[in-house]
């Protein structure tokens, strides 16, 4: 068996995994959900407020429009006192349906939703459902009734299992390139505001869902059962979050009474387990974040003291993922049909 054939292999069962994604309407339906969020985005609006002029070598300060002390002064008495008027920005939502005054310029207030869009939306909820989606194609791949025939065949099984899994992660990463990109020139076209920060979204996001996805490759190998993946998989991100959140908590506060042999273990777990926390702070620095939203503060706390490595924290998943596939691998040719 030379090479060529087994990438012929692969290749092929790419393209069936993304026509099987057509054929449970999976693609059809996250490509709904992201155009539902470009009209979202299209539907947003951002009327600047007025400000009043400071000199150059002065340090802008002021109170926000909506300030009892700014309406009760007014323009004039805060122009006495030496304020600007902060604010009165309107950011519009639903095509003007809802509208909230914010204090914040136009620029940032895009940003805050993009903030919102990536991390919650994307990042949150995004993951969570396409790692259920998706958790039964490798589980109806490897049903005896199916494998059985493509096992047969004059390839070896890494190629089958990776065909799959690789056109698994083309499908996700379509879906995520065009959440981001669409929401990106929707709220550009709407607002007038190209943040190309935000395009840093979907190697982040994509890097998240295949840590994880990883580890439900394996449980489908083991089990095949759609299932297993999906709330074993669900529980483990639950784990790797606590794990990630108890050892920097740990660093944090410094709590008396922990050996060294415990820290070490906490240590040893925490580098050789998936760290979503951590993959969360990489996503807030691509997008530059820290005026936004608010940092968990032991996560904070942690990184003053240089105790996460963010680097090393990426290198580290990545290594679990390929660990994973590997393990995938070698029980799928060890497997019996």
């Amino acid at each position: 068996m030379n090479l060529s054939n087994a990438l012929l292999a692969t290749g092929w069962l790419i393209r069936i995994t993304i026509r099987q994604s057509f054929a449970s309407k999976l693609f059809w339906v996250m490509l709904t959900l992201s155009t539902v969020c470009m009209l979202f985005c299209l539907g947003v609006g951002v009327k600047d407020g007025e400000r009043l002029p400071t000199a150059p070598d002065e340090v802008k300060q002021g109170l926000p429009a909506n300030d009892p002390i700014a309406k009760k002064l007014g323009q004039e008495g805060l122009k006495a006192a030496g304020l600007d008027m902060l604010g009165g920005d309107e950011l519009s939502l639903g095509f003007g349906a809802f509208t909230i005054t914010t204090n914040r310029g136009r620029e940032d207030s895009v940003r805050f939703l993009q903030v919102w869009l990536a991390g919650l939306v994307a990042g949150t909820a995004g993951i969570f459902l396409t790692i259920i989606w998706t958790a039964g194609f490798l589980p109806t791949f490897l049903d005896p009734t199916q494998v059985t025939v493509l096992i047969a065949k004059p390839v070896p099984r890494w190629s089958l299992l990776f065909g799959k899994v690789i056109g698994v992660l083309v499908f996700v990463g379509f879906q995520t390139t065009f959440f981001v990109v669409g929401t990106w020139l929707a709220l550009g076209i709407s607002t007038g505001v190209y943040d190309i920060r935000y395009l840093l979204a979907i190697p982040v996001l994509l890097l998240h869902f295949s840590v994880f996805y990883s580890f439900s490759v394996m449980l489908a190998v083991w089990t095949r059962s759609t299932v297993v993946c999906v709330f074993g998989t669900l529980l483990f991100w639950v784990l790797c979050w606590g794990m990630n959140f108890g050892r920097h908590a740990v660093v944090a506060n410094e709590p008396k009474g922990i050996s060294p042999a415990s820290l070490a273990m906490l240590d040893i777990g925490y580098w050789a387990l998936p760290k979503p926390g951590d993959l969360n702070i990489v996503l807030d620095d691509a997008l530059d974040t820290q005026a936004f939203s608010a940092s968990v503060p032991e996560f904070e706390a942690a990184r003053k003291k240089n105790r996460i490595n963010l680097p090393l924290s990426v290198l580290a998943c990545l290594l679990f993922s390929g660990w994973m596939f590997g393990v995938a691998a070698w029980e799928f040719r060890q497997a019996e049909y």
